[in-house]
């Protein structure tokens, strides 16, 4: 059987995945230990050689000087993962757990503590935050607004980082870059097809008028999702970047995009969920003003609105069993379903870097945000649902010596649905050589509730009069409560302890970076069953919401990469994980208790990426993933086995004199089908499509 074969994980060639490794680590410590001796590079020069990362505390520093662990996926790796959503290359990297409940709605995690709506990691992209209002909210990674191809890189802080993003970095931060229009002048089209329906085609137009740099992207998705269940999707999408580079001081960035998502929804049979369609838009504009007088000095004033707009309503008409509640038996009442929403969202923020001394630079700034969600099934009226968050934040970071630096940052947020909230932060630096860091630092972080976990009431209502001998049952009358509103919830906090090395030889063009980390999760927000008497029909299965979670996750990750050239590399990744918490009701199970907190993410992982670049215009990459057992759900019933993927690509440069351009062809998850989300799910089958891209 297939899924007792993958049980077997990690097996033979996942150990030999760890033995590859740690013999990098063994590469890159033999080059340090070849360089210590060699004393005349300057710290200047030894920065240059460095990666520069911005996304660990707002300042730009070498990740040697980050208080965490970050990583870096390029433009050139995400090309070779042969990846057609944004939401896949996490699988590249360390602690995270992906899953696809259904085809049109993949899940991202890291380190566990998940449902069908992953909502403890903060995504970016430019600044712009991709964490939905709507619902019990998340990444919408479906209506980010943005085409893979456009991406300069993702950077990636694996872990709590609220000190410097706010209530959503709770586990950790990924900020996607893209690429400046200036570096994608000229033209550019795509076309992706193969199995499952793939049918992808993008275009972009980029110009330069004068001292204003511009780029237009379209671009649209198709695929049939997984097998046998109706999870089709139609993305949609465009997007223009504006740089005006208005004198040697002063740039202004503008930015607008629109996404359409049109999908399948439901299951066949389903009275109350019945097969159909449904349409998601959103839209979007940023504003961004630049103010750098000198070197180390920098003022940013950043404005987005964002909007998003669901369309899924349907009718029913739903029989009631007979006798139930004193109804007679037989009638059918007849409902409209109208899930319906729109949300809105305006952020304004300013920031200032300065360097008030040699030693020291500082980030100060303050923001705030308004959220509006309308959405009469959810909510129960009407009108609009408000919430309100200010900020105000501070990064100070100190040179103390030659190997001692030290970080120290907090963010204050008012939020208007849970009060005041602290996240400080406080690191330091020790460089043991100059290509060796090792790397203490405590911080707490928090979560504050969306306005659904905390003012959901969903009372369904009949849409017609029914009448039948002696009864009558008037229109809008409730008939059933599936959610109750959970007023007096509070921020959700967790305290980690983080102890790091990381190494990287310049020479090889190889670094090692691993953590170790305790994270002390407290008032985690989970959900409860009630017995409700509002509504015709009385249910013991209503939900609710309450602070009675906690969890402490403990483990190991290491990643290791050598890089000899733009387009070959190996990097080995591997994680340890250890989450212990109470056991607690599950969900939908009654009185038996469930140790979901432990199930919520794989004991074992361990990755392998690799490319390369075999032959002039020739490169072949592979992507080798080991997950062990995890599950979703709050119930040990939806415990996933463990599984492994395979991806291959095989990527040829056409000739100068035919076109410029590249052709690739891409083999996903050829191991064979998984169930990544429960047992009984739809398989996520093997996929194989080629993709040719031409610049003009």
């Amino acid at each position: 059987m297939l899924l007792s074969h993958h049980a077997s994980i990690p097996h033979r060639t996942a150990r030999s995945a760890l033995f590859i490794l740690l013999a990098m680590l063994a590469l890159v410590a033999r080059g340090m230990e070849s360089q210590q001796s060699d004393s005349g590079i300057s710290e200047a020069e030894y920065l240059a050689e460095l990666p520069v990362v911005l996304s660990a505390t707002r300042l730009s520093q070498a990740r040697a000087d980050a208080p965490g662990s970050v990583s870096v996926i390029d433009r050139h790796m995400i090309r070779a993962s042969g990846a057609r959503n944004i939401h896949e290359l996490f699988m590249l990297l360390p602690g995270f757990q992906l899953g696809l409940h259904t085809g049109n709605h993949p899940l991202v995690t890291y380190h566990g503590l998940a449902d069908e709506a992953p909502r403890r990691m903060l995504v970016q992209v430019d600044g712009r935050s991709g964490y939905s209002p709507y619902l019990i909210s998340g990444v919408e990674w479906n209506q980010l607004g943005v085409d893979i191809d456009d991406i300069e890189r993702i950077e990636v802080f694996r872990g709590s980082n609220s000190a410097a993003y706010g209530s959503n970095a709770f586990l950790g931060v990924a900020n996607i870059i893209t690429r400046a229009p200036s570096e994608t002048l000229g033209n550019s089209v795509r076309y992706r097809g193969g199995s499952g329906g793939v049918n992808d085609l993008s275009l972009r137009l980029g110009r330069q008028l004068g001292d204003v740099d511009l780029r237009l992207t379209l671009a649209r998705q198709y695929d049939r999702g997984l097998e046998a269940i109706n999870d089709w999707r139609r993305n949609e999408m465009a997007s223009l970047r504006a740089d005006w580079s208005a004198s040697h001081a002063d740039r202004v960035e503008f930015q607008a995009g629109w996404t359409g998502n049109e999908q399948g929804t439901g299951k066949d049979a389903n009275l109350t969920d019945p097969e159909r369609s449904m349409r998601i838009s959103s839209s979007f504009g940023l504003l961004r003003w630049h103010h750098a007088p000198s070197a180390g000095e920098e003022l940013t004033l950043t404005w987005y609105h964002q909007e998003e707009n669901g369309r899924d309503r349907f009718a029913r008409d739903v029989p009631i069993p007979a006798r139930l509640s004193g109804v007679p038996g037989g009638i059918v009442i007849p409902f409209d379903f109208d899930y319906g929403f729109r949300a809105v969202r305006d952020d304004l923020e300013i920031q200032r870097v300065d360097s008030p001394h040699p030693d020291v630079r500082t980030v100060i700034g303050a923001g705030l945000r308004q959220d509006r969600l309308t959405a009469p099934l959810y909510f129960g009226t009407s009108g609009s649902i408000g919430s309100g968050v200010n900020r105000a934040f501070a990064t100070v970071e100190w040179r103390a010596s030659r190997r001692w630096l030290f970080n120290a940052g907090a963010m204050v947020e008012d939020n208007s649905l849970t009060g005041t909230s602290l996240a400080p932060r406080a690191s330091a630096n020790y460089h043991m050589t100059e290509n060796q860091t090792l790397r203490m630092g405590v911080n707490r972080s928090h979560r504050s509730p969306t306005a659904f976990e905390q003012k959901s009431s969903m009372i369904f209502s009949n849409s017609a009069p029914v009448v039948t001998p002696g009864f009558t049952l008037p229109a809008g009358t409730p008939i059933s409560q599936t959610f109750r509103p959970s007023p007096g919830l509070t921020a959700e906090r967790v305290t980690t302890y983080e102890l790091g090395y990381l190494a990287e030889d310049p020479t090889l063009n190889a670094s090692l970076d691993a953590r170790i980390f305790l994270e002390r999760a407290r008032d985690l927000i989970e959900m409860h069953l009630e017995n409700s008497s509002i509504g015709l029909l009385p249910r013991n299965n209503t939900r609710y919401l309450a602070n009675s979670g906690k969890a402490d996750i403990r483990g190991l990750e290491l990643i290791a990469t050598w890089r000899p050239a733009t387009h070959s590399w190996l990097s080995v990744q591997h994680t340890e994980l250890r989450i212990d918490g109470p056991a607690v009701p599950a969900a939908g199970s009654g009185a038996n208790p469930s140790p979901w907190v432990a199930n919520s993410a794989p004991r074992q992982s361990t990755g392998l990426f690799c490319a390369w670049a075999f032959a002039p215009d020739w490169q072949v990459s592979l992507a080798r993933r080991w997950t062990g057992s995890m599950a979703w759900y709050a119930d040990d019933a939806h415990r996933v086995p463990a599984y492994r993927q395979l991806d291959l690509q095989l990527t040829h440069r056409l000739p100068a004199a035919l076109a410029r351009g590249d052709i690739s062809l891409t083999a996903r998850n050829i191991d064979g089908g998984e169930q990544t989300f429960a047992p009984g799910a739809a398989w996520w089958g093997s996929q194989v499509f080629g993709t040719l891209q031409l610049e003009f």
